[in-house]
């Protein structure tokens, strides 16, 4: 009874007239799916036995947050928005290997140390066994990639392999990937994809070993009748100086976004329209200020939930963006993530963020 709620709601939120003779409308979506755990714990650690017990921390949090069980709600939420074209952030890939080798680089401290390759949670699997036939992968970008031994019980004196002082109990390895998918029977044409990597990055230190968090984007080329446009996907850097973020805003306007064509850009920007229409933080609204030109056509209010438990929590700010360049007249656009009955049998919120929907009508 709930879920047909949720969807006869999603339904009703877009029934809207019928556009003017010759118009073309897409409707697009932007999702970051939380990639299962707070990073926090592990990042800047100021040594290895600090970030053995970090990463411990984050992977009990991800077992705890269930994937595989919020795959449902947010494959029920996608095939219900009727999304021609999604933008997928934080798609995360963990694997695993037990016993530890002591992790693998650039993080480990133990040479010949190898990949773990046992997969525990490949969230793109996950998702696409809910969507069924309903949509497709159209590309697939890696991003931040890093392997930690992990004590996940807490206790030094149960670990194994070459770092068994430090309590390591397996090695868990985490692969960030940003998504587009295309809708099956939708009338979007696609052309070439492409993909890249920002040079400005976040780069901690963790046990003392400095590591590269690479972020980027991804995008395709496509056609609605005679309207061609670029569908670009994008997830700027959530930590560190909100600099890096705003320097990452500018490498995509001197890249996927440098086009004389009409561009949809969506995604997870770190960035936007706080509390009361100020930044959450200091800085936080730069990269969305960097984006000179474009027009916002996102609803407000998308993120975030501190925890997926809490039955309470509320979105209150904007990170998550639908934005056009030249600017496209906003049909219809609104949040999803944010009803009570989306939640999950265990009580878990699909995300920690909330996805943002919007219909647009292109130019020409």
């Amino acid at each position: 009874m709930k879920t047909s709620r949720v969807l006869a709601a999603l339904a009703a939120a877009f029934m809207v007239a019928a556009p003017a003779a010759g118009a073309q409308e897409i409707t697009v979506m932007t999702r970051n799916v939380f990639l299962g755990a707070d990073l926090n714990p592990a990042i800047n650690a100021p040594g290895i036995g600090e970030a053995i017990n970090g990463a411990g921390t984050v992977w009990n949090e991800l077992q705890a947050t269930k994937f595989p069980e919020r795959a449902v709600p947010l494959a029920r939420e996608i095939k219900a928005s009727g999304a021609d074209l999604v933008g997928l952030q934080e798609v995360a890939l963990w694997h695993s290997q037990q016993p530890s080798d002591g992790g693998a680089p650039p993080i480990s401290p133990i040479a010949g140390a190898q990949p773990a390759s046992t997969v525990a949670f490949d969230f793109l699997a996950l998702l696409q066994a809910q969507l069924g036939s309903s949509y497709k992968v159209v590309v697939v970008q890696k991003e931040f990639q890093a392997e930690l031994p992990v004590n996940a019980d807490g206790n030094t004196a149960t670990g194994a392999g070459p770092l068994a002082g430090f309590g390591a109990d397996l090695d868990a390895r985490l692969t960030m990937r940003d998504v587009i998918l295309v809708r099956r029977g939708s009338k979007v044409k696609l052309g070439k994809t492409r993909k890249g990597h920002f040079k400005t990055r976040y780069e901690p230190s963790v046990g003392g070993l400095k590591i590269p968090v690479d972020r980027g984007w991804v995008s395709v080329e496509a056609r609605l009748g005679k309207r061609s446009f670029r569908f670009v996907n994008t997830h700027l850097e959530a930590f560190g100086d909100p600099k890096i973020r705003a320097a990452q805003a500018k490498e995509l306007l001197a890249g996927p976004l440098k086009t004389k064509a009409q561009v949809i850009l969506v995604g997870d920007l770190n960035s936007g329209i706080g509390r009361h229409n100020q930044p959450e933080k200091p800085g936080d609204d730069l990269a969305f200020k960097a984006l000179k030109g474009f027009k916002d056509n996102g609803a407000r209010q998308s993120c975030c939930y501190s925890s997926l438990t809490d039955p309470a929590a509320k979105l209150d700010h904007t990170v998550d963006h639908v934005l056009t360049k030249p600017g496209l007249k906003t049909v219809r656009a609104r949040v999803t993530g944010n009803d009570p009955a989306a939640r999950t049998p265990s009580g878990l919120w699909p995300s920690d963020h909330g996805g943002v929907i919007s219909r647009l009508r292109l130019r020409g």
